[in-house]
């Protein structure tokens, strides 16, 4: 009897090509070494580059107006105020969920998505938003990895709040080192029977490029090799190497990241702009008065604004039969004002999301996505939520570019094609030797002839 294919899918979140290629395989063995094994290309992100539905596009197979995830945040809170989202979210079900992986064992290990936690056949460190104890299945898990010296971080419990660089580098860092060794001692079934499925996130690129982007530019200050960004490269591609290590003639590997990072000069608040243009107006506390508000800005992550419909929020005062003409016209306001950093428009365009979604999860997305002119200037988001998550300490912020790289037998060496997020759901299907579902609208990047990503693709 031959033996069961294997998967293991490394996510290097954040990770941006232009330092990949930088830094080389001086600096980054691992990456370089990953592309000449097997195939490799860009990937572009959904149409607002964000962890969250990256992560649903990538593990559902579906794109966000099918799984309905637009932010870590629900998009149109009743009350206004945005409940944080979890896998119960999702309209369509994971890929350890559909029937073709019944019988096949999993681990996942830090995946947005995975919390609350539910029994899954194998292993599950979820990915909680709040501190919490019950982030992890079987229940025991915490146990049976101590044993093994791993006692792994959740990502809210390193959290960036403007102190020093070096015990906030050196814990992020951690928290991705714990993750790593909890996923090395599943594959080697050092805490149970062996993973036929095992999907590792890495946070640390994403968590240090956003406050630390700015020693990677030009004239940076900081030597090269104390920069935090490269440090937590180079932790992904040592993990990366332990990964390439377990390769035989039955595991493939996928690494990837859903989204790419770039510089990040200020963020503007669209609110300010809505007030100023009498769409929004904000009460003696300085919050919303939501009975004389048309438009505000939706959470961050959505790069988007929100009509304040009546019937959909608490205080709706926009009629449904009236949306088109208000969408017209908030749309004109924000397409006109003007970045007084550059002197020039915001925004390329502020579009209806009909133009972009079409899917039945498209009413999850803001009324208005925000496509900005010069990427170094962004929308806020929330002001709730963006207080809450530092948001104004930020250098770096994500970008749509980043790339796949994939080896073992079912991966052709070479340069590969475009791909999406919702590429990797039918890829890992057939990295376990099973044939991608028919539903699934990604194509499998172990094809040999990709097609390429239409343009704009979201």
């Amino acid at each position: 009897m031959s033996a069961r294919a294997r998967a293991i899918v490394l996510i290097t979140e954040g990770a941006c090509p232009e330092l990949i290629d930088r830094w080389g395989p001086e600096r980054l063995p691992n990456l370089h070494r990953l592309r000449a094994l097997g195939a490799s290309g860009p990937l572009r992100s959904d149409f607002v580059p964000y962890e969250a539905p990256g992560l649903f596009s990538a593990f559902t197979g579906f794109a966000p107006d099918e799984h309905g995830c637009f932010s870590y945040w629900d998009v149109h809170a009743p009350d206004y105020r945005p409940a944080v989202l979890d896998g119960s979210a999702a309209r369509r079900p994971f890929l350890w969920r559909r029937p073709e992986l019944t019988g096949r064992r999993v681990a996942l290990v830090n995946l947005f998505g995975t919390h609350p936690v539910e029994p899954v056949d194998g292993y599950c460190l979820s990915y909680p938003m709040r501190a919490t104890v019950r982030a992890c299945h079987p229940r025991n898990l915490p146990v049976l990895l101590a044993r093994e010296g791993v006692r792994p971080v959740h990502d809210v419990t390193v959290w960036f709040t403007g102190g020093p660089k070096d015990p906030f580098v050196a814990g992020v860092l951690n928290a991705d080192r714990q993750r790593a060794d909890a996923a090395l001692a599943m594959l080697d079934g050092r805490v149970g029977d062996r993973p036929d499925l095992t999907v590792l996130n890495l946070t640390a690129i994403d968590r240090l490029s956003h406050v630390y982007w700015q020693e990677t530019e030009p004239g940076s200050p900081v030597p090269e090799a104390d920069q935090a960004v490269l440090r937590a490269y180079q932790l992904a591609d040592r993990v990366l190497g332990q990964l390439l290590e377990r390769l035989d003639d039955h595991t493939n590997l996928l690494a990837f990241s859903e989204i790419g990072f770039g510089p990040l000069r200020s963020y503007r608040s669209v609110n300010d702009a809505l007030a100023a243009a009498g769409l929004l107006t904000l009460g003696p506390d300085g919050t919303p008065d939501w009975s004389r508000t048309t438009a505000f800005e939706a959470v961050q992550g959505a790069q988007g604004v929100n009509l304040n419909l009546a019937g959909r929020y608490r205080d709706g005062t926009v009629r449904p039969a009236d949306r088109a003409r208000a969408l017209a016209d908030v749309a004109a306001v924000l397409e006109e004002h003007i970045n007084p950093a550059t002197g020039t428009r915001f925004l390329t365009r502020a579009i209806p999301r009909e133009e972009l979604h079409g899917g039945p999860a498209a009413d999850a997305a803001p009324d208005l996505v925000l496509d900005p002119a010069d990427w170094r200037y962004l929308p806020l988001g929330d002001p709730f939520w963006s207080g809450r998550t530092n948001r104004m300490l930020q250098s770096g912020w994500h970008r749509r570019d980043s790339y796949w790289a994939g080896a073992g037998a079912v991966f052709t060496a070479g340069r590969g094609g475009p791909a999406r997020p919702l590429d990797v759901a039918p890829t890992l299907l057939t990295m376990l030797g099973l044939d991608p579902a028919a539903d699934l609208p990604g194509t499998a990047l172990t094809a040999p002839a990709l097609r390429p990503a239409p343009a704009g693709a979201s």
